[in-house]
């Protein structure tokens, strides 16, 4: 029997993971991570200014870590055969860094991808998105 897939949903603030089983034909949320600190001003993340590079952005780096932090809950279903693939959609600079953060074998285990912001929609539209109008990966 197949292993069911991850639907990720994501933006700098919040990642909505759901799971999709293709031969029941049923999707549910699994997960979701809220990250606050991208709803911060740049000089609320820095608390010494000396300490960071001039050419430094604390934004760019939360949401990279942010990034990361998603991927890696992805991987980790990999690792314990827990989903055979996944699908993301994000806005695009972050569609971006959730690429970088990827290794191979992830990029391998990417059925598709979306570059558009769809955290605030039903699960049924990301559904159609993903499997209608994504680019393969």
């Amino acid at each position: 029997m197949p292993l069911p897939d991850w639907i990720v949903v994501a933006d700098s603030a919040k990642a909505v993971f759901y799971q999709q089983d293709w031969v029941e034909n049923t999707g549910e949320e699994v997960m979701n991570l809220v990250h606050p600190q991208a709803r911060l001003k740049a000089s609320d993340l820095v608390t010494d200014v000396q300490a960071i590079p001039e050419k430094s952005d604390p934004c760019h780096t939360e949401n990279q870590r942010f990034a990361r932090d998603i991927i890696d809950e992805v991987r980790h279903a990999l690792d314990h055969n827990q989903i055979g693939g996944f699908y993301l959609a994000a806005p695009p600079q972050f569609l971006g860094l959730l690429r970088e953060a990827m290794d191979d074998r992830l990029r391998k285990a990417l059925q598709r991808d979306l570059d558009k912001n769809l955290t605030g929609e039903p699960y049924g539209e990301v559904l159609a998105a993903l499997t209608n109008g994504g680019k393969k990966a």
